[in-house]
């Protein structure tokens, strides 16, 4: 990868990047409530070819806009942990038995702008993107079984970021990061799922942390997580048509402070979910299984340097 630039104000950069991968994968025998599945030993290698490309306009003191295109590959068994449920990420064969599919291929488009404000103490951030990924592994309408539809989907995001970091005060610093986002199924092997957004999939998101530099020794402050309401479903399809269970929103709220006895020692305390809110993270694709965010707790941190 390197960067060129062309003038005081145009800068071009690129990169390409090739992976080659020896996957090797053990099942054990088990007798499971889909029927038996003997012992088997699945193994394949492959070579990723990826890159990005990119130009940055910058004939302001303080700013820019840019624009880049990259890509990224998945193969298929990535969630090894999976072993072969083929609809959760784990190895998925075809119904002749094969399984060498081609990765699946994601691309990302991005136009953005960046500004240092306020005397350069705020940067502001923005940018609209675009998100495909085609050749998609597909599971069955059962997620757990081996066998799936390889290579046949395909889905696209779009959305818009809006960052803020920086010190809004000299003893107030901050960050912010807010989320706009439309997902959409564009192929399946199934067609009742083209059209669909992806499952499990929020939305809107946002995230805001502020701290207070009280003494340069003690800093405290808080974070807050919002995510929209989610639609449950197989994680490779679309949401999931059976059911309108849908995860509420919800808004969490954590705090912390830090103290920094000495330049070695210094001790860190959190509270996680402060109003014990209970919210939820997901929902299995027949909507009678739901994952509970984690309730509020609380840690101390002591860290020496020697």
């Amino acid at each position: 990868m390197d960067t060129i630039t062309l003038s005081d104000d145009w800068e071009v950069f690129a990169g390409v990047r090739y992976d080659h991968f020896d996957y090797d994968l053990h099942t054990n025998a088990s007798n499971g409530r889909f029927g038996p599945n003997p012992a088997a030993d699945y193994g394949y290698s492959d070579g990723l070819w990826n890159g990005h490309f990119g130009v940055v306009f910058s004939p302001w003191e303080n700013g820019n806009v840019y624009a880049s295109w990259s890509t990224s590959s998945n193969i298929n068994g990535g969630e090894a942990d999976a072993g072969t449920n083929c609809g959760y990420g784990g190895l998925c064969r075809d119904t002749n038995g094969g399984y060498d599919a081609k990765p699946e291929k994601s691309e990302n488009i991005e136009l953005g702008t960046k500004w240092n404000l306020f005397d350069n103490s705020l940067l502001l951030t923005t940018a609209i993107f675009q998100t495909t990924k085609d050749d998609v592994i597909e599971g069955s309408t059962n997620s757990y079984s081996p066998t799936g539809s390889l290579n046949t989907g395909k889905n696209r995001v779009r959305g818009i970021e809006l960052g803020l970091s920086g010190n809004i005060t000299p003893k107030l610093s901050g960050q912010m990061g807010i989320a706009i986002m439309n997902s959409e199924t564009l192929k399946s092997y199934d067609d009742a799922n083209k059209g669909k957004p992806k499952a499990n999939f929020a939305n809107r998101s946002a995230n805001v942390q502020l701290k207070y530099a009280f003494t340069p020794k003690f800093n405290f402050g808080g974070n807050l997580t919002y995510s929209d309401g989610m639609l449950g479903g197989q994680p490779d399809a679309g949401s999931n048509s059976q059911t309108t269970i849908r995860t509420p929103s919800y808004t969490v709220f954590d705090l912390f402070a830090t103290y920094q006895a000495t330049e070695q020692l210094g001790v860190r305390a959190n509270i996680q979910n402060l109003t014990d809110r209970d919210y939820y993270t997901a929902i299995y694709r027949g909507g009678d299984i739901i994952y509970i965010g984690d309730a509020r707790s609380a840690n101390v941190t002591l860290t020496y340097k020697f």
